[in-house]
């Protein structure tokens, strides 16, 4: 299994080392700026661009792993191919691939995460939704591979957890 990067931040830097550490390869990473492909990329060993016109056609899993900011914009600008795109934000619904990919989903841990601290994705709840049963096991698949607690759920009830994560772990942060 091929998997393209698209984003470089904290949570892609976590999850795709995690996913190379249980045996996935990575093709390739994206980000708008040379200095966080081109380190993520280096870690990985593989080849990085910050240009989306460039990304591998071939992958069987894209990873969009951005800004919920920028998450449409860029979508909307990578070309269509065969592989299951995912996205890892938890408040965006997976509807924003609707006509962009024919196969989509999401892979959402409830995790707060950091380039420079080490996690233990064994433990990280992984919260996955997808557009057809297919998808929903092919992403399972994927998810079991790097936790031990992968669930399912709606878009609508991903976002409420969402916000009451972010809620519960910066309220606490502030006091």
């Amino acid at each position: 299994m091929k998997i393209v990067f698209v984003g470089a931040g904290n949570l892609a830097t976590r999850l795709s080392l995690a996913m190379q550490r249980v045996g996935m390869q990575i093709g390739q990473v994206y980000s708008h700026t040379e200095e966080s492909a081109g380190q993520l990329a280096g870690r990985l060993g593989c080849p990085w661009t910050t240009d989306l016109s460039t990304l591998q056609p071939d992958a069987d899993l894209y990873v969009f792993s951005l800004k919920d900011t920028v998450l449409e914009e860029v979508i909307a600008q990578v070309k269509p191919n065969n592989g299951l795109w995912v996205h890892t934000a938890g408040s965006m619904p997976m509807t924003v691939f609707e006509g962009h990919a024919s196969r989509y989903g999401v892979l959402y841990p409830l995790q707060t995460f950091s380039k420079g601290r080490e996690v233990n994705f064994d433990v990280i709840p992984l919260f996955l939704e997808a557009n057809t049963d297919k998808e929903s096991a092919y992403l399972k698949n994927i998810a079991t591979a790097l936790s031990e607690n992968v669930r399912f759920l709606s878009s609508e009830k991903r976002r409420h957890l969402h916000l009451a994560a972010v809620f519960a772990c910066n309220f606490t942060n502030h006091i």
